[in-house]
């Protein structure tokens, strides 16, 4: 989420665009430049709606319908820890059934084959082992409402906004599987090192289960056979490297095929910086 097209001044100039203010009301609340400012983001986001730009319209309605008001989303639910080896957490209730539903929706209509790292080029490509479909929201598609899940995952994580890949929606059918494999991205790979020199290394992952009306697809972890499933909205968070920052080798996991009905979630992975320019 770094390539911004418009910059926010040539965005001010088109103060009665609907979606010039949508996309301003985003780079204001992610602080991508522009200062960090969700209270500013939350009133051109209403200018927006206010000016018949649908998008804008709908997510301030989900917005201003959840409990709490804008700082709500600065205080995410205690998380639990359910595993030591790989340190896992879960936290309930991490957003609500309607936020899972609009995550989904806007997902929905733009899902393609899941890829994989490309050892070598370190490139996506599809690959046997994931067949499952997905969606990566780009700064284009991303609202105000993906913005603040993104910085309530930062926060439960206590890592920095700007060190959050861009997320994702999977979707998997009866059958559909990511087989075993790890997050982290290894120095020894010849694909990951690029990216490891300018993003640093996926310290953790999170997912929220936004739907739960579907027989198995547990997120499972080899170590110990663990497998977790969450209600919908409640969310999983582990680390992928050791305290040291090691690559973790307990963390290799699958996202298991359902039985029947369909697993939606959302997936962030979180680093510890931007990435670098160049």
């Amino acid at each position: 989420m770094v390539d911004i097209g418009w910059s926010p001044a040539e965005l001010e100039r088109l103060p009665d665009d609907g979606e010039a203010l949508h996309r301003l009301a985003v780079l204001s609340a992610i602080g991508l430049g522009t200062p960090h400012d969700p209270p500013l983001a939350l009133e051109r986001l209403r200018r927006a709606a206010d000016r018949g730009y649908a998008v804008a319209a709908a997510s301030l309605s989900l917005l201003e319908a959840e409990p709490g008001g804008l700082e709500a989303w600065f205080r995410p639910p205690a998380p639990r820890r359910v595993s030591e080896h790989p340190t896992v957490f879960l936290a309930d209730g991490f957003v609500s059934p309607a936020v899972c539903d609009w995550i989904r929706g806007r997902a929905a209509p733009h899902l393609t084959p899941a890829e994989v790292y490309d050892p070598v080029s370190g490139a996506g490509r599809p690959a046997p082992i994931r067949t499952n479909t997905a969606f990566v929201f780009d700064l284009a598609a991303t609202d105000l409402v993906l913005v603040l899940v993104r910085e309530r995952f930062a926060r439960l994580a206590g890592l920095p906004v700007p060190g959050l890949e861009p997320c994702q929606v999977l979707r998997y059918t009866p059958g559909q599987k990511f087989d075993w494999h790890f997050d982290f991205l290894d120095p020894v790979v010849s694909g990951h090192r690029d990216d490891l020199t300018r993003s640093g290394q996926r310290i953790a992952t999170g997912l929220i289960w936004l739907n739960d009306d579907y027989e198995g697809g547990e997120t499972a972890f080899e170590s110990g056979d663990q497998r977790f499933r969450g209600r919908k909205g409640d969310a999983i968070l582990w680390a992928n490297v050791t305290p040291d920052g090691a690559p973790d080798p307990l963390t290799r996991h699958a996202g298991l095929p359902p039985i029947s009905g369909e697993k939606w979630i959302l997936s962030q992975w979180m680093r510890p910086r931007a990435p670098t320019r160049g």
